[in-house]
């Protein structure tokens, strides 16, 4: 506990209030913690501490803030209220009925008590709105027509009741939802605010509107009227699904599923939830969990998935191994709708990662035919091929970077692509034009801030320091023996695994993730970080096995599989506990050329999220560093190192020194991996199809200017020199 003064707290409690107030959160949340440190009874500061986690979709984070507020002051409405929001929007079924049993006793007006408990019972799957008037038989009418589909019949009908009865909340919002329908969107907006002004408490309105301004692309405005919609009514499926999605939108992938998976047990056969839950499962990389859902979207729809649907289901297959099925049912998305340009894309991004470069251009070439706006197709494009001078893409683009109404999300897309061109054609003095412009869009759409990661690396090195790793073996551990290849991304991790999945003994897995996945897994309680000293040998046991079963499955033809997924370095000692015989690769490259590359790159939906900003670019390598170090001085020899600047100096002597680190016998194929027909799925797709070469090293010396507040930070942390 802090030792300050009452004066002191609520100094620290006012200034959190005022940065509260400028949407500050990050900085209004760490003055409150400290306030609650300090005081525990002040109720205020949980009570603020709650409210800025539930605004940063952090539910479940909020609810023990404010059980704490309520129970220090169980007089204050507002307490309650909020509470009741968190329970709401965190979907947990133990906090709920924990939150009742207090409600029920509360010192509160019967009133306000009433009218919380009703969301969770008679209200918990639609409002009372307010009719103003309007008889059952007339509304029944408007249902009748909208059911039907007769969206004129239904807006007659409710503006015919407006005129009659203008306090009618029922009829706005039935005239709203039959304007979206017949595309007079304006008035649609007009009617679902007046529905919400006449009765504040319309949790279909909200969702309704919610939904509307969802397919305008309004996804912050969206996302608040969806979270009032599920507030208001707990248990209503649409909105749990409308909610659902958004926040899968917007990376809280988590929180998404929590939602989606009330509403399937609401709606167990309900193919549209399944769906949302693969997009969500997509999202958080679990590619297995999204295949499932996919196949029982698909059998509960009878086979009658959306091309657009189909060509996700071949995108979560593809991300398994199963490149056989996922070109199946590309082909059938495209005999169906063979100017479907998302299926094109798709089919041209599946056909690079085996190699075929040439037949995927084609694939592509016709998918920016289709859709000359959408960004991607062209980033996707040029990272198959290195351009030149009289390339007709690079006008092409500039064109409609320069011209087109363009969303963010396809600006930012062109203006990546427009760089890598640029680089292609040696146009150095042009390139920071369009990736700072790149770059400030992604930070945009996908904010990231850099106290998390300092929190991640400080819980994960006090949860693994405590503990005699040299000294500890673990019984029944597996002798399955994966080669775990890790680093910076952008490091040269793709090239090292190339060359070691071109030995006949191992499968490349690419970037699976499923052992830094399973070992958070294993370390994450309810509070924070497990210690691993409080850890199990069984559990251990059982997330060594948990991992060879996944990889064996995936690869049963070789005994060694790697997986190139870049936070296992965070976790290499459990994980050598939980697998003896795996092998570490640490890959290390100068960090001015390595976080160069990945400014120069957009990387998969919600990963590396701090790519996108010079000064943290930096600032995150040096957790990288704090993180290796730790490792070094704990289990000194568990990991072999590469230096990527060594290995495309010197090809041989350090592609033989890798593979005996690997524990393998010399096999000379180790020294052609650009021929290695296996499939690649990261940004160095095209590059690691081409021999060995140096060309990118000191790159960095090019855009020296440039990079200047990446390079002032790596020399203020004392990571590179002069």
């Amino acid at each position: 506990m802090l030792l300050l003064s009452q004066t002191q707290v609520r100094a620290i409690f006012d200034k959190s209030l005022g940065e509260l107030t400028a949407r500050k959160f990050d900085a209004a949340l760490k003055g409150f913690r400290q306030v609650i440190n300090a005081d525990p009874s002040f109720a205020e500061a949980h009570f603020q501490a709650g409210r800025i986690l539930i605004a940063g979709d952090q539910p479940k984070q909020a609810l023990r803030f404010l059980r704490q507020a309520a129970d220090l002051k169980p007089s204050v409405l507002s307490f309650w209220q909020i509470w009741s929001e968190a329970v709401a929007l965190a979907g947990d079924e133990e906090a709920e009925k924990e939150f009742l049993a207090g409600l029920a006793k509360a010192p509160i007006a019967g009133a306000d008590k009433a009218a919380i408990q009703d969301r969770f019972g008679a209200l918990r799957k639609s409002s009372r709105p307010r009719t103003g008037g309007l008889q059952p038989k007339a509304m029944q009418a408007m249902i009748a027509a909208m059911k039907a589909r007769n969206f004129a019949e239904g807006a007659r009908l409710a503006s015919s009741a407006l005129v009659r009865h203008p306090q009618s909340a029922f009829a706005a919002n039935i005239l709203a939802t039959a304007q979206v329908s017949t595309g007079n969107t304006a008035a649609a907006h007009a009617n679902y605010r007046k529905a919400l002004e006449i009765d504040p408490r319309y949790a279909e309105a909200y969702d309704n509107f919610g939904r509307m301004l969802l397919d305008e692309n309004k996804q912050d405005e969206a996302e608040n009227y969806l979270k009032k919609a599920v507030i208001l009514a707990p248990g209503m499926v649409s909105a749990l699904l409308n909610l659902g999605d958004v926040l899968t939108r917007s990376g809280h992938q988590a929180q998404a599923l929590t939602l989606l998976e009330r509403a399937e047990k609401a709606d167990p056969k309900s193919a549209t939830i399944q769906v949302a839950m693969a997009n969500a499962y997509m999202r958080s990389h679990n590619y297995e969990k999204a295949e499932q859902a996919f196949e029982k979207a698909d059998k509960l729809s009878d086979g009658r998935l959306s091309v657009s649907v189909r060509t996700s289901f071949a995108g979560a297959k593809s991300r398994l191994a199963k490149d056989d099925e996922a070109l199946e049912i590309l082909k059938s998305v495209l005999e169906k709708a063979p100017d479907f340009p998302a299926a094109l894309s798709s089919m041209g991004s599946l056909l690079q990662t085996q190699g075929d470069f040439e037949k995927a251009r084609g694939y592509l070439s016709r998918a920016m035919e289709l859709a000359p706006s959408v960004g991607e197709n062209y980033r996707v494009f040029v990272a198959s091929q290195k351009a030149k001078a009289d390339d007709p893409i690079l006008p092409k683009m500039l064109e409609i970077f320069e011209n087109a109404p363009l969303e963010d999300a396809d600006r930012m897309n062109l203006a990546f692509a427009i760089a890598k061109v640029l680089e292609d054609i040696k146009d150095s003095d042009r390139i920071f034009k369009y990736l700072d412009v790149a770059n400030s869009l992604m930070r945009k759409s996908a904010p990231y801030f850099i106290d998390q990661r300092y929190r991640e690396v400080r819980q994960y090195k006090e949860a693994y320091s405590d503990f005699d790793f040299l000294g500890t073996r673990i019984e029944g551990a597996t002798d399955y023996a994966p080669i775990f290849v890790t680093g910076m991304p952008r490091s040269g991790t793709t090239l090292v695994e190339q060359i070691i999945s071109s030995h006949s003994k191992v499968s490349g897995g690419g970037e699976l993730a499923k052992a830094s996945i399973e070992t958070q897994k294993l370390m994450t309680a309810a509070n924070g970080l497990r210690k691993l000293a409080d850890v199990q040998g069984s559990e251990l046991v059982e997330l060594g096995n948990t991992i060879a079963t996944f990889l064996h499955n995936l690869y049963p033809e070789t005994p060694h599989v790697t997986d190139k997924a870049i936070q296992t370095y965070m976790h290499i000692g459990p994980l050598r506990l939980a697998m003896p015989k795996a092998r570490f690769i640490l890959v290390r490259r100068d960090p001015r050329d390595n976080l160069l590359s990945m400014y120069k790159n957009k990387f998969p939906e919600g990963t590396h999220l701090h790519a996108y900003d010079q000064r943290d670019l930096a600032r995150y390598y040096g957790t990288f560093v704090e993180m290796v170090e730790f490792w070094r001085e704990k289990v000194p020899g568990w990991f072999y190192e590469v230096s990527y600047e060594e290995l495309v100096a010197n090809p041989e002597p350090e592609t033989r020194k890798l593979v005996e680190a690997c524990g393998l016998e010399w096999e000379d194929q180790c020294l052609s991996s650009h021929e290695n027909k296996r499939k690649v799925q990261t940004l160095s797709v095209y590059q690691v199809r081409q021999p060995i070469s140096g060309g990118s090293v000191k790159g960095w010396k090019r855009h020296e200017k440039d990079l200047a507040p990446m390079l002032d930070e790596l020399r203020k942390l004392g990571l590179v020199s002069d």
